[in-house]
């Protein structure tokens, strides 16, 4: 039976915490596979946290953090910080910041049509070892000038870098049993950007792409909005979103976040307006 365990705590001095626990026992997947057959999921346990100072202060601050630990050596933990300033009724700005770090021992990356292997129903479904890092920040301002004219901002910088190794596939249905590549009499080796891969037991070779990767984005948008006349109004739109996928599988902070702001980028404007007629 799963079990969850649910607190929340408000103070007399109106801070929060929060805490979540969940045990999750041996099951069955039906998604691992994406559309192949039930995998075996091995017992995880995950929790989160929070805290959250004064809301009713001009100055807010909160963090908080997630953690997943399993029997299969996937382990997954996050830290988030937020921040935001509120010094008057017509303005205020909200920053937050998360880092995740993930070791995924099974990750899916494709499925092949293969006859020879018939412990999976003539289909090879081929996972790896994915050392996973994601880093990305929310900015938000809201700017009310007057009753009529307001500004709004958004930004969000996002970079998401992801290592594979280990690479193997499902042995039996029900399971989480795996044929590793490289061990047995089964081979493996880098071509390029690709690996071919020799799974042993008298089956043709295959080639895999590399499925490592960095991406970098970052999105923005900010609206500006003019209450012209009573009951019309005039929107100001400019987005922008920028994107770079250099350095595949290699994470260094500086590198991509540089990266990430020379990357050419989309600008839209966009231009609305409503007009109430009197009738």
């Amino acid at each position: 039976q799963r079990l969850i365990l649910i607190a929340n705590v408000t103070f007399t001095n109106y801070w929060s915490v929060y805490g979540q626990m969940s045990h999750n026992p041996e099951r069955w997947n039906k998604t691992g596979t994406r559309g192949g057959p039930m995998m075996k999921q091995k017992t995880y346990t995950w929790f989160d946290w929070g805290i959250q100072s004064d809301s009713r202060n001009s100055v807010v601050f909160s963090f908080g953090g997630f953690h997943q630990i399993s029997d299969w050596g996937t382990e997954e933990h996050s830290a988030n910080i937020g921040f935001r300033w509120k010094p008057g009724s017509k303005f205020n700005i909200y920053v937050s910041a998360n880092y995740n770090d993930t070791q995924q021992n099974s990750q899916w990356i494709t499925n092949l049509s293969d006859p020879v292997m018939q412990e999976t129903y003539g289909t090879r479904y081929i996972f790896g070892e994915l050392d996973q890092k994601t880093l990305s920040f929310s900015i938000r301002l809201n700017w009310i000038f007057s009753p009529k004219l307001s500004l709004q901002a958004y930004i969000q910088p996002y970079i998401s870098v992801g290592s594979y190794d280990r690479f193997k596939e499902l042995a039996r249905p029900g399971s989480y049993d795996f044929n590793i590549y490289g061990e047995g009499n089964s081979s493996i080796f880098e071509e390029g950007s690709s690996y071919v891969i020799q799974p042993g037991s008298g089956a043709a070779e295959f080639s895999l792409s590399n499925p490592d990767f960095n991406y970098k984005s970052l999105r923005g948008t900010v609206v500006l909005r003019w209450e012209y006349r009573p009951g019309s109004t005039l929107y100001l739109v400019w987005t922008q979103n920028r994107s770079d996928y250099a350095n595949p599988g290699s994470f260094r902070f500086g590198r991509d976040f540089s990266d990430m702001i020379k990357a050419p980028g989309d600008d839209i404007f966009m231009l609305k307006f409503t007009y109430r007629f009197k009738i």
